[in-house]
């Protein structure tokens, strides 16, 4: 038991350092700040290829700046069945909160109360990747970007805007700029932190 324990502690520090470099929080960031761009401009289809390319631009920064540093180190891979059942229903439960509360405040078939509601059900759905991260890492900075994502969403449901769409773009903008920044942040304290050795070069004295 106690080696099965550790096994995991282990795992969740590899997994916790794999993620020290904030390029996760650079990438979902800049997909909900195109996605929030969306409504204002046609760039769909460049949403779409960030999404489809998202993994391997990650992979790309980090063969060049993290590995070099800390290395690489290979997970077990989950069940992808077991994921996808658990994305479903985390959904499901999202929407059957939204849908009690927008039948408490009005009438559910009234189009622009889902629209109204929209920022807090993106808030909500972003709980679910930021608390996997906290429980594979044990990281508290995933639970803050969940506690955050859903006081934003709260903050501009209520708030009455002149367009439909404004309090969902602002949110999903606003939400996606603060990962980029801090993502940034820790991205650049992880490059001060980690320097690369100095190349040793040969003067031929010896």
């Amino acid at each position: 038991m106690t080696q099965e324990i550790n096994l995991k502690e282990l795992e969740k520090k590899a997994y916790r350092d794999s993620q020290q470099d904030g390029l996760m929080e650079v990438m979902m960031g800049l997909i909900l700040m195109t996605f929030g761009g969306f409504f204002y401009s046609p760039i769909f289809a460049f949403y779409i290829l960030l999404i489809v390319f998202s993994g391997k631009i990650v992979e790309f920064v980090r063969r060049r700046y993290t590995y070099p540093r800390i290395g690489v180190v290979k997970f077990r891979e989950e069940n992808p069945k077991d994921t996808l059942t658990g994305v479903l229903l985390f959904e499901l439960a999202v929407i059957v909160i939204i849908f009690t509360l927008i039948s408490i405040s009005g009438d559910v078939t009234d189009y622009s109360l889902w629209v109204n509601w929209a920022p807090l059900f993106f808030g909500m759905i972003l709980v679910g990747p930021f608390a996997h991260a906290a429980s594979r890492s044990g990281s508290v900075r995933y639970y803050g970007y969940a506690i955050l994502s859903v006081i934003l969403g709260i903050f501009f449901s209520l708030v009455e805007f002149g367009y439909g769409y404004t309090g969902l773009t602002l949110y999903l903008v606003l939400i996606g700029g603060f990962l980029v920044l801090i993502g940034l942040v820790i991205f650049i304290r992880f490059l001060r932190k980690y320097r690369l050795p100095e190349k040793e070069t040969y003067d031929g004295s010896k």
